[in-house]
């Protein structure tokens, strides 16, 4: 089951704090949720960004998340706009949405993110993945959002179904996938003063090269020296990210290869 998230951003446009140049990235302390639901992430200055049911104790399709971004400077007279993102993933469906501890701010408005993480289960193992959105705020026009990243995933699938099979693998009955990445600023951009971000991912597998779309039964038995923890070169990248506006989001310099053995669950 899929769902839309509701972006709802009060901005107090006529109170925003001076944005001096370069771009910084902030750390957000997370508050866990409160009863009715609320996860709540600000800096020290009090700006805030917050995710909210819409309404309390609904599943499924018809359901939204509010997510607002409150800065600081009053409350008179606050602008409300709104953003829907569509495709994210409900609670119901093994996934969750909690505010992106970092924000970043430039000169001209706000980068903010949500972070959404899907699971599923499978026989004998699962699988995890954390994508970051990130949204733009600027004042006088809609929030949209500029980039969609993979953080973080992790797999265990099941590759012993008998003793003969304990054997052949050498007692390491699961393959393992890991995958996990960092967001940071690299500096200013001359597209409308958008900041360029830094990506880094690292990605590894267990035991040895294994692969997702391959029968690890059908390799060589494996021995001890097997049985190591190794880095995956093509998914240990680094790009740089850019501002593009004309597409109103921002690319990376070479494209990315397909990891998808670590990102989709």
């Amino acid at each position: 089951m899929r769902k839309s998230i509701l972006f709802a951003a009060t901005l107090l446009v006529s109170s925003l704090p001076a944005l001096a140049a370069p771009p910084r990235m902030d750390t957000l302390v997370v508050v866990s949720p409160s009863d009715n639901g609320v996860a709540r992430a600000c800096a020290p200055d009090q700006l805030c960004v917050e995710i909210a049911p819409s309404q309390p104790g609904c599943e499924g399709q018809s359901c939204t998340t509010d997510v607002g971004l409150q800065l600081p400077g009053g409350q008179r007279d606050p602008a409300q706009v709104a953003y829907r993102m569509a495709g994210l993933a409900s609670s119901g469906d093994n996934a969750s949405v909690e505010p992106w501890p970092r924000i970043i701010r430039f000169e001209g408005g706000f980068l903010a993110g949500v972070q959404a993480r899907e699971s599923t289960m499978y026989s004998g193992g699962g699988a995890s993945a954390t994508t970051l959105h990130l949204i733009a705020f600027v004042p006088g026009q809609p929030p949209f959002e500029v980039l969609s990243v993979t953080q973080s995933g992790s797999a265990t699938i099941r590759a012993c179904f008998s003793e003969r099979h304990m054997k052949q693998r050498a007692g390491a009955c699961h393959d393992e996938y890991g995958f996990d990445a960092s967001l940071a600023l690299a500096g200013a951009s001359a597209a409308g003063g958008m900041p360029v971000l830094r990506y880094r991912s690292k990605a590894t597998s267990f035991p040895g090269r294994v692969s997702r779309s391959k029968d690890s039964l059908a390799a060589r038995p494996l021995r001890q020296r097997d049985l190591v923890t190794v880095t995956d070169p093509q998914c240990s990248y680094q790009r740089l990210y850019r501002f593009a506006p004309q597409a109103r989001a921002y690319v990376p310099d070479t494209p990315v290869p397909d990891c998808s053995n670590y990102t989709v669950p």
